[in-house]
């Protein structure tokens, strides 16, 4: 028994595992070898010892104490620590307490085996490590494993296997079951490849697609081979299973995302980070003449055109590698040498880190586009017929001058146009007025020199500037005109043309291009309208009458819509008797502020502004109420004529809005008459005869309005149905003192009576005039020595009197 004792004592003392044994009291009794060297320490120095006073007395109470009460109670007690060695290192400590018998009353003892597992733990951390490893790396490739027992038919699936077919996680179908997952199309070829791994040992990885628990197909890998026990047969098969649907779902994408950079007609270039070419698609090859096999390894610049700016390749290789997005216009050279613009967008490709790795061009050829633009600017800034300037295009240009710093202050803005063009295009034909067109224009140009800009402004209308323009400036002006209106040979006949000038100086107030034109036009319209001289210059006043006519035009608009117009009426009387036959409706404006305005004051302002057309409309209107009013008053009113203007008859439809007015005032058609001016021979047209034959047909008295003044020609007037020619009161006021005017006068009688029509004269200012009149066979007048133009009111009064004119001691209420 005793060499046991030893022998047992002797491997406890030889092992590695720390042991002792301590009474009741916390007394050591024995401690080993490798317990002693722990803490450095004796035999002597343990035996009778205390353990507070090796382990120290906090470690004593806080951890080994609760353990060791328990087993000398009787209790096997296995807990960890940590303890630092003497070496200084920590070591993670397994600690078993076993309870020991006592002999001859010495009382309970408890035995302690302390194991260092250190390393252990150690290694099952790196296990577990590389479990959460494998683990994760299951979930993140979806894959998963599985097992098939033969024996028992047991089935064990991975969580990741349970998840790919949407079943709780370590679920364990039947292998039935399991087969009938897959995909009809899938389910008799998994089955093949199972039986041969099971029976034949056969090995099997293919893709194939099932359906899950909730109805959703994927697909996955499956992989499987046999297990085989100790003696080789094969017991069950093992394998794999990864679930490929975003695999295949990115594969399907990048398929389609190919197909349509393949189909695309864009341009799409890949490149490295140095800028090297290492994809191109097809529209890139038939954009650029080059192959993907040219062009691969390469940079672009083998398609530059080499008339791009240096500075716009430098933007764009600071941008891109900077990581964001370029976007511009590039000129490239096709490999026939055929030069052709791209819209590019160029854009770093980056990895899941943010890495730049590639960089990605998209080009459009724009070439059409290009070329379409230019042809559109050369549609809106250059002139069609003669490739000046258009109007946008000088002022554009003249412009661009200006904001370039570049303000002449002697410089000079002409305005000019060749008068009567027409009679040339009648006389030679439209091709003729086409060519005189152009080579005025290169007269133009011949002034304006290296620095000058000419434009067409439209129709015979032409622009010059002049930088430096000569001085005196007359002299100047005077030799443009001269070189400008020098004979021109068509078709081996000269001739000569007039022109028209208008111009504005710069000045040392700067202005704009449009301001600039705007002032020479103003000039120009002067002198079209007044100036005999060949050329007039801008000047403020011209502005203010121009600011005037447009404030007149918004005040006459606006007198329209609140009835500040009104009509007064001058009688117009046979000569022989003083009887009232007829009246003229004289327009006034009774203007708030000004007061009342006569036709003369407003109506050129209206024939400019396009409102003559509705001012005539409501005198017609406005007369026929009257005639309507007087007439319900029991009176018997006179024909009332009334003034209309040319634009009337162009606006169309005239005719018949004079016949919607009569029906809607109740007026007869006999009872009006409209006086038209000679300038219906000038804009003569049959869509203007046709409305003036209606006019007649339908009974309104027409009559010719100072006949003698305007473009009086007997052929036109042979065409017209004039009802009455009244006689200007310019030739009825001279009457007895010129005799070229009575002249005139006794040959409108002539040529009225050869018409069948009635004269009026106008503007008979005395009883002497009416009585030569009378002499000549002139039988009906109106002027001031019969009456004034009445209001409504007062004229209504002079119906009702039936007096015979001029009033004798009598006069209407408000004269």
């Amino acid at each position: 028994m005793e060499g046991r004792l030893h022998e047992f004592r002797a491997l406890l003392e030889t092992s590695e595992d720390q042991c002792a044994i301590a009474d009741a009291d916390y007394r050591y009794i024995w401690a080993n070898r490798a317990y002693r060297e722990h803490f450095g320490r004796g035999d002597e120095e343990f035996t009778g010892h205390s353990l507070p006073e090796i382990l120290g007395a906090e470690c004593f109470e806080q951890t080994v104490r609760p353990h060791l009460d328990r087993c000398l109670a009787g209790e096997a007690v296995r807990y960890e620590t940590e303890h630092t060695s003497g070496d200084g290192r920590r070591r993670q400590l397994r600690v078993d307490y076993y309870p020991l018998e006592s002999s001859r009353g010495q009382g309970p003892r408890a035995g302690a085996v302390i194991t260092d597992v250190t390393g252990l733990r150690a290694a099952e951390a790196e296990l577990q490590r590389q479990a959460d490893l494998i683990e994760m790396a299951g979930r993140i490739t979806r894959v998963g494993g599985w097992s098939v027992f033969l024996d028992d038919g047991r089935v064990i699936w991975s969580p990741v296997v349970a998840e790919i077919h949407a079943l709780p996680v370590r679920y364990a179908p039947p292998l039935e079951e399991g087969i009938n997952f897959y995909a009809p199309e899938s389910r008799d070829r998994i089955r093949a490849l199972f039986n041969d791994c099971i029976e034949r040992g056969i090995p099997y990885d293919e893709e194939l697609a099932l359906i899950d628990a909730e109805g959703q197909r994927k697909w996955v890998r499956a992989l499987g081979e046999p297990i085989r026990n100790t003696d080789g047969h094969i017991v069950g098969a093992q394998g794999a299973f990864q679930d490929l649907t975003r695999h295949r779902e990115r594969e399907h994408q990048i398929r389609r995302f190919r197909h349509i950079i393949e189909q695309s007609p864009a341009a799409v270039a890949v490149t490295d980070l140095q800028g090297r070419i290492e994809y191109v698609n097809p529209a890139f090859e038939r954009i650029s003449g080059y192959s993907a096999e040219e062009l691969e390894g390469r940079t672009p610049a083998r398609i530059r055109s080499g008339n791009t700016p240096d500075e716009l390749y430098r933007d764009l290789w600071t941008t891109i590698t900077a990581g964001e997005t370029w976007t511009g216009e590039i000129q490239n050279r096709h490999k026939d040498g055929t030069l052709f613009w791209e819209q590019e967008v160029i854009s770093p490709l980056k990895d899941e880190q943010g890495r730049t790795i590639n960089y990605v061009a998209i080009k459009q050829d724009i070439t059409s586009l290009k070329q379409a633009q230019e042809q559109l600017r050369r549609i809106a800034y250059e002139d069609a017929l003669t490739g000046l300037l258009s109007r946008p295009g000088f002022a554009r240009a003249l412009q661009q001058r200006i904001d370039g710093g570049h303000w002449h202050p002697a410089g000079l803005l002409v305005i000019t146009d060749i008068h009567a063009l027409r009679d040339i295009n009648e006389a030679y034909g439209y091709q003729a007025g086409d060519w005189l067109l152009r080579e005025f224009g290169r007269r133009l140009e011949g002034q304006a020199g290296e620095r000058g800009l000419v434009g067409r402004l439209g129709g015979d209308e032409f622009t010059l500037f002049l930088p430096e323009p000569r001085e005196p400036l007359e002299l100047d002006l005077s030799e443009l005109q001269d070189a400008l209106t020098a004979p021109f040979t068509i078709h081996g006949t000269e001739f000569e043309i007039s022109i028209r000038m208008g111009y504005t100086r710069m000045g040392t107030q700067q202005r704009t291009a449009e301001v600039l034109l705007r002032e020479a036009e103003l000039a120009q319209f002067r002198n079209r309208a007044e100036s005999s001289e060949p050329w007039s210059a801008f000047t403020t006043r011209l502005f203010e009458e121009t600011q005037q006519r447009i404030d007149l035009t918004r005040e006459l608009r606006q007198a329209l819509n609140e009835d500040q117009l009104e009509l007064h009426f001058q009688p117009k009387v046979d000569l022989a008797s003083g009887q009232l036959v007829a009246c003229e409706a004289l327009l006034r404006w009774n203007h708030p502020e000004r007061g009342l305005l006569p036709p003369d004051l407003f109506i050129a302002v209206a024939e400019q502004s396009q409102l003559i057309t509705a001012v005539g409309d409501w005198a017609l209107e406005r007369a026929c109420r009257h005639l309507r009013e007087w007439r319900d008053a029991g009176l018997d009113p006179v024909r009332v004529a009334v003034n209309v203007s040319l634009t009337q008859f162009q606006v169309g439809n005239f005719a018949r809005r004079v016949r919607s007015t009569l029906e809607e005032s109740g007026v007869a058609p006999e009872e009006l008459a409209l006086e038209i001016t000679e300038g219906v021979f000038i804009q003569q047209s049959t869509a203007l005869q046709r409305q003036i034959r209606m006019l007649h047909e339908m009974g309104v008295r027409l009559a010719l309005d100072d006949f003698g003044t305007g473009y009086s020609s007997l052929l036109y007037l042979k065409q017209y149905p004039f009802d009455e020619i009244k006689i200007d009161q310019g030739f009825v006021f001279h009457l007895l003192e010129e005799p070229f005017h009575r002249n005139i006068v006794e040959t409108v009688l002539a040529l009225a009576r050869a018409m069948d029509a009635e004269v009026i004269a106008e503007g008979i200012e005395s009883a002497r005039v009416g009585e030569a009149l009378l002499e000549m066979g002139c039988r009906f007048g109106q002027g001031y020595y019969y009456s004034m133009p009445l209001e409504a009111e007062d004229f209504r009064w002079l119906l009702e009197q039936r007096s015979r004119l001029p009033l004798a001691g009598t006069h209407p209420p408000s004269t």
